[in-house]
């Protein structure tokens, strides 16, 4: 759809440039790829997970929220989210300026952060800026505001499961699985948005 002035930036959501880089550069990209280390955009724009994807039109106006949304069907027994559904959606607005949310929409599916939530992503800024800063002390000082960004969003993806690598913990190990499971318990917060919820195929 290049032909149509579409553009796609990538944003990692990654403390490690390293790792970051190691991805990017594994393939011919074609697009640029950011690396959000700090999170503003995430919380700027509402990610609660990877992969996700947010639209913005021409004129910098969200046309479609934040929402799951996979590039394959790698992992659709769990996302519950086909991936040419978006893929159509996409091309509809794309080529014919087609939107399936409205304004209203929109801004309905746009849920705005709570104090914790807010805290919670301070907390983790402040764990990140003292590994950046990597004087002697600091190691301690990371843990202690990672674990209270836990101790107050603890169903947020972007947290819980962002900060495993940072803490030496697999982030799709037993750790990773037992958040899961916290989280489907609770009814699987921040996936009810979008394709997630409106087009969401019956795959019981």
């Amino acid at each position: 759809m290049q032909d149509s002035g579409f553009q796609i930036v990538a944003v990692a959501l990654d403390a490690d440039e390293n790792a970051v880089i190691e991805w990017a550069t594994k393939e011919a990209l074609t697009f640029p790829v950011l690396i959000d280390k700090f999170h503003i955009v995430a919380d700027l724009y509402g990610f609660v997970n990877v992969p996700a994807a947010i639209w913005v039109d021409e004129n910098d106006k969200i046309v479609r929220p934040a929402d799951g949304t996979p590039g394959s069907d790698l992992f659709r027994s769990f996302s519950h989210v086909d991936s040419e559904v978006h893929h159509n959606l996409l091309r509809s607005w794309v080529r014919g300026n087609v939107r399936d949310l409205d304004d209203a929409q929109v801004r309905d599916f746009q849920l705005p952060p709570t104090q914790e939530l807010q805290d919670a992503r301070l907390h983790r800024r402040i764990a990140i800026a003292l590994r950046e800063r990597g004087d002697p002390g600091d190691e301690a000082g990371s843990r202690k505001h990672l674990a209270l960004a836990e101790e107050l969003a603890p169903l947020d993806w972007t947290i819980r499961r962002g900060n495993m690598p940072l803490v030496g913990i697999d982030p799709f190990g037993e750790e990773f699985f037992k958040f899961v499971g916290e989280w489907a318990k609770a009814g699987r917060p921040g996936y009810e948005l979008g394709t997630g919820r409106e087009t969401k195929p019956d795959l019981t």
